[in-house]
């Protein structure tokens, strides 16, 4: 690997545009040069949030699917980031949304594992697939519902997704809102159709996910009405 190349990575995470463009002209390979993890300039500018270099590197060719060594495009590294911007401005240059790394996690898995509302609506109205799952069977509504994002459920819910999904231990996104104590959005996911009768591959119900008894409660009674 070349000092030069070394030096675009560098000069992309810090939003140095200046130092960007002075390396490309000296070596238009520089552009899609790749570290020692195998990331690109481009993963490096969409870490920082650097749109103006973002924009540079793709206008001289950059690849916005670019993969490093556990295959993180750009644009997961700008959804687990909150990036907006950047993401739209890769997914406008082509960034496939529904790609996946090493552990099967996409850009909507790591946008809903963040919190990040705008971008799950961004990756939803760009063609994500609600229902992509990671190596555990897990889709997007598993994360937001373990972590108890309701806006990001609902989003989902509204996109069609599968609320009664089973991951690779059984457990539907209703046990994993209960485990985490999420009772109002338990409640909200059996509104919509959860299934509260359905076991895991342990025969353990939703509702026998906590041993909040105010959790346990509030969910019971939400059943009852």
């Amino acid at each position: 690997m070349s000092l030069a190349s070394e030096t675009i990575h560098a000069q992309s995470q810090s939003g140095n545009l200046a130092g960007v463009k002075a390396l490309v002209e000296q070596n238009m390979s520089n552009v899609s040069s790749k570290d020692e993890d195998e990331r690109t300039p481009l993963h490096w500018a969409a870490s920082g949030g650097h749109l103006p270099i973002i924009n540079y590197l793709l206008d001289n060719g950059a690849a916005p699917n670019a993969v490093d060594d556990s295959n993180w495009t750009p644009l997961m590294i700008a959804c687990s980031s909150g990036r907006v911007d950047v993401a739209e401005r890769l997914i406008r240059a082509g960034a496939n949304v529904n790609a996946q790394n090493d552990t099967k996690n996409s850009c909507l898995h790591y946008a809903a594992s963040k919190n990040q509302p705008e971008i799950v609506s961004l990756l939803i109205s760009s063609g994500a697939n609600v229902d992509i799952r990671d190596k555990y069977d897990q889709t997007p509504l598993f994360r937001a519902s373990s972590l108890g994002c309701t806006p990001i459920a609902k989003a989902l819910v509204e996109a069609k997704c599968k609320i009664n999904i089973k991951d690779v231990s059984g457990n539907t996104p209703l046990h994993m809102a209960i485990e985490g104590t999420h009772g109002e959005l338990a409640v909200w996911l059996l509104s919509q159709g959860a299934n509260p009768d359905s076991k895991n591959k342990e025969d353990v119900l939703p509702l026998d996910m906590t041993t909040d008894k105010n959790v346990q409660k509030y969910v019971a009674n939400a059943m009852k009405a």
